[in-house]
């Protein structure tokens, strides 16, 4: 069975970020995990992964490929809006 390519990219696109958010929480110097954080992630990455599967051709794709493409651009853009954050904090 396999899953729409749509699905699949907001699929990966959200763990990338989610990824990306554990990666942070591991590099913190003893602060507590942010369920906050990890919504917003969330939040920030489905939609940027209904964009990328709306605005590139992944109908042609395989799932390995699509996979990829979500896992990188969720890591990416959670990376972005973090340091964005950091930048306008502080």
């Amino acid at each position: 069975m396999a899953l729409e390519p749509l699905l699949l990219a907001v699929i990966c696109t959200v763990a990338g970020s989610v990824l990306n958010t554990i990666r942070g929480y591991l590099n913190s110097e003893g602060e507590s995990y942010s369920a906050r954080k990890l919504v917003g992630a969330i939040i920030v990455s489905a939609f940027a992964g209904i964009a990328i599967a709306q605005a590139i051709a992944i109908d042609g794709m395989n799932e390995v490929g699509i996979a990829i493409i979500g896992l990188t651009s969720g890591f990416a853009i959670d990376y972005a809006v973090s340091k964005a954050k950091k930048e306008t904090l502080g």
